[in-house]
């Protein structure tokens, strides 16, 4: 058997002003003159759902249907999505707004002092961090000062141990040596400059002394320094030898420099790459022991039979042969056209 409720049957209504908050059952201007309309409204138990959770009505705010439209009181909406409805009858207007979370004072004062503290402690963090970095650059310059006085100190040592051993060996070895220290006391490299034939006239042995003699003297100066120099023609400064030496002053003599003799060296490199790879090739050589300038002649077409690889292993000999054995420091090279010299490429 059906509930009453359910069983309502359509009901003639007059609408007043109560109902009027749905807002829906007003078409004319806010200011219009009041007006009241019989309307034939249908009850017919209807519930309101939101978020899977009924909204509780009553008598008074049930909703109802009028002409296929379902008409739901405001505040009854404003419950169900938790907003204030309020109907303003003086301006004839419904208000609606969002119910807002009550502040007490008591809070609103905690959080003023909460800001008003970390306020303080941000100033007090900012005045510390100038004050830091303005001591961090007082230690930075500091530091710097430091070291440009251990510098200026070592370079003063330095210097003294140089005047110390030309004092030594300028004529230790009958050499007629000037010597020559730069670095500092972790790297010391040492130039030591004399005629050619004065240092060709040292034996391989007395050469080698001659050297760990001068590192000896540095090494007790500076027991932890990597010494290494160079021997150069006082003349034209050619290099005439390098070296290096160990913790215990033990010297190796890395390379004995010949003077530069073009001639030799074209015709030295004409015996090795005379026919190289089946191919005819001329050279010319200038320059010093510092920096020497090849030409490389070829006939065009048979440098265009040779691969690559061929190439570059020819270029690279040439190059590594200056180096090594002639103990010149750069090597500037080109390959020329046999026929009328013209470049064909620069190595």
């Amino acid at each position: 058997m059906k509930s009453l409720k359910s069983m309502k049957k359509p009901v003639i209504i007059t609408a007043v002003s109560a109902l009027a908050i749905s807002g829906a059952l007003f078409s004319q201007s806010t200011y219009a003159a009041q007006v009241t309309k019989p309307i034939q409204a249908v009850f017919n138990n209807i519930k309101i759902i939101y978020n899977g959770t009924e909204v509780p009505s009553d008598a008074k705010t049930e909703p109802f249907l009028l002409d296929g439209v379902t008409y739901i009181p405001l505040k009854l909406a404003g419950t169900a999505l938790d907003k204030k409805v309020q109907w303003d009858g003086t301006n004839k207007r419904v208000v609606i707004t969002d119910n807002g979370v009550p502040i007490d004072q008591s809070t609103v004062t905690a959080l003023n002092n909460q800001i008003t503290t970390l306020t303080q402690e941000l100033n007090t963090a900012k005045a510390a961090n100038t004050t830091k970095d303005a001591t961090i650059a007082q230690l930075q310059k500091d530091n710097q000062a430091l070291k440009d006085e251990a510098s200026k100190n070592s370079s003063d040592t330095l210097k003294d141990l140089q005047k110390q051993l030309n004092k030594d060996y300028s004529d230790s070895y009958n050499t007629n040596s000037d010597i020559t220290l730069d670095g500092n006391k972790s790297d010391i490299t040492v130039t030591i400059e004399m005629t050619k034939t004065r240092w060709e006239d040292l034996s391989s042995s007395r050469q080698e002394s001659y050297l760990e003699d001068i590192v000896d003297d540095i090494l007790k100066e500076y027991k932890d320094a990597d010494v290494e120099g160079t021997v150069k023609n006082s003349s034209n400064r050619d290099k005439l030898a390098t070296f290096t030496s160990n913790s215990k002053g033990d010297v190796t003599i890395k390379k004995i420099a010949s003077s530069f003799d073009a001639n030799t060296i074209q015709r030295d490199l004409f015996n090795r790459y005379s026919s190289y790879a089946g191919v005819g090739f001329d050279f010319s050589v200038r320059g010093d022991s510092s920096r020497a300038d090849v030409d490389v002649y070829v006939g065009l077409d048979d440098w265009n039979k040779l691969s690559s690889l061929q190439r570059s292993n020819l270029t690279d000999g040439v190059i590594d042969f200056l180096k090594d054995r002639e103990s010149i420091d750069r090597v500037n090279g080109t390959i020329r056209n046999k026929d009328n010299r013209n470049l064909i490429t620069n190595f």
